[in-house]
């Protein structure tokens, strides 16, 4: 497996690089980011061993089909131009598709939303990944037989939230072949927003050790982002790669 962690400046990938981790996600939040990496002159697969990845913007409010239409598909759809011209050729998106929480009507949107970015993201060489953020495996089911080049971002902290027990092993279960990355971080459960604390790994709840060990037992090989702060960033590869190690061995 290979590790990697957020990157939001050209310092981050400098600091990636002299720790030895494999890749970087570069944080595309906004028109401003954008811009910065546009005009960085940075290109994947110039940077040595190290590679880069991206993460976009968030949605807004999750039920205005306007907001979805008329700013997150063409913020999204800008995203990918960047990338493009960046060499970078996996972006991971926000988009709610929790059936508790968007009604029919927009989800159908959002479905027919995805089908548009993910063909862009084709056209571009760019995989469309969707992040799990309150949804369930039984969520996430019509929306990729919908989408089926459509990719998922496992998150296993978002995962531990809104429910008494962490929903990543039975999405892992349902969609382990359509998962091209995941990110790890900690928290100790909760039902909202706040109590995504993205603390280190081994800090809060999270059974890094059962997950690790299904995520193996699918057969994935791809990319973790430790989405910790810098300080914890080395003492959290060491806790997951042994837990991939031990999980390699059963």
């Amino acid at each position: 497996m290979f590790f990697g962690a957020p990157v939001r400046s050209l310092d981050d990938i400098t600091r990636l690089r002299r720790t030895g981790f494999d890749f970087g996600e570069i944080a595309m939040a906004n028109a401003g980011a954008r811009r910065m990496w546009w005009e960085s002159g940075i290109i994947n697969g110039g940077l040595g061993k190290l590679f880069l990845m991206a993460h976009g913007p968030l949605e807004g409010d999750p039920n205005d089909a306007g907001v979805l239409w008329n700013r997150y598909i063409p913020n999204l759809m800008a995203t990918v131009d960047t990338l493009n011209r960046m060499s970078i050729r996996s972006l991971n998106i926000h988009l709610l598709t929790d059936r508790r929480r968007v009604s029919n009507l927009v989800l159908a949107e959002k479905t027919r939303a995805l089908k548009e970015i993910v063909e862009y993201g084709r056209k571009n060489s760019v995989a469309i990944n969707l992040e799990n953020l309150s949804e369930t495996a039984e969520d996430f089911e019509p929306v990729m037989d919908e989408v089926p080049d459509l990719g998922l971002t496992l998150d296993v902290g978002h995962a531990n939230l809104g429910g008494s027990e962490n929903k990543s092993i039975a999405i892992i279960e349902k969609f382990g072949k359509l998962i091209r990355h995941v990110h790890l971080h900690d928290n100790r459960g909760g039902q909202s927003k706040d109590d995504d604390l993205h603390l280190p790994i081994g800090a809060g709840n999270v059974d890094f050790k059962a997950i690790m060990t299904s995520l193996v037992s699918v057969g994935y090989g791809g990319t973790l982002t430790l989405e910790v702060k810098p300080e914890f960033l080395e003492a959290g590869r060491i806790l997951i790669e042994t837990a991939v190690k031990k999980a390699q061995k059963f």
